[in-house]
């Protein structure tokens, strides 16, 4: 199934093929429907915002700017988002739906911790691979400038993590993993956080740098290092 954000990402492609064919102010690729337009229109809008809240911050970006990016009139862009922050809302909103939807579709739901740990890990950084204007939003929410922004809501994303560290008790709590002496159930959630985050930052700035993202092979390396620190694994 394509996500809101799936449709975004494909209109953003569709806009930079369009501005290198010369298309027209507002016009698409050919003959559409009212209907069709109009999300065309939207999807184009909200394409532009991650971009320009992405690379530009929730301070200098406008709506004005947002509406010539997307090749449309300022007003078209009002009858869609009155304001920023309700446009800024939308596009939080779109990126942790697609991220939490990824995380979901890749999870085994009754995989052992190994699995469990490996896929959430994975689909991290599959959605940085697919999305990553959407991770440096995300990026830019957690370590940028505050810049008056409006808060976002994380509970979906929140409920992943509480799924991973139900996970990791039942997992000590069976005897599936058996923690080293001094190592805590918080230290065994943190630190796999920890793993998760470090690569996702990892593989969002490699390509500036010239440098080649986290294979699988590498991601699932450095998890079973990870796991062997812990403790045990009892199968």
């Amino acid at each position: 199934m394509t996500t809101q954000l799936g449709k975004v990402h494909a209109a953003a492609r569709g806009g930079r093929a369009a501005r290198g064919g010369g298309g027209a102010r507002g016009g698409g690729a050919g003959p559409a429907g009212p209907a069709d337009a109009g999300s065309a229109n939207e999807q184009r809008i909200l394409a532009q915002a991650l971009h320009s809240f992405a690379t530009r911050g929730y301070a200098a970006t406008g709506l004005r700017a947002i509406a010539a990016d997307a090749r449309l009139t300022a007003p078209m862009v009002n009858y869609y988002f009155k304001t920023k922050q309700a446009l800024y809302e939308r596009v939080g909103a779109m990126v942790m739906d697609g991220l939490v939807g990824a995380i979901a579709a890749a999870c085994p739901p009754d995989g052992s911790l190994a699995q469990v740990l490996a896929a959430n890990l994975l689909a991290h950084l599959q959605f940085g691979v697919d999305h990553p204007e959407a991770v440096r939003f995300l990026f830019s929410l957690l370590y940028g400038a505050d810049e008056g922004r409006p808060p976002l809501d994380m509970t979906a994303y929140g409920a992943v993590e509480a799924r991973i560290r139900q996970r990791i008790d039942r997992a000590i709590r069976s005897g599936e993993l058996v923690p080293h002496a001094g190592v805590t159930r918080a230290d065994a959630y943190e630190l796999y956080q920890g793993l998760v985050m470090s690569l996702v930052m990892h593989d969002a700035k490699a390509p500036a740098f010239g440098k080649p993202r986290t294979e699988p092979r590498v991601a699932a390396r450095r998890l079973a290092i990870l796991l062997a620190g812990l403790g045990s694994l009892r199968v």
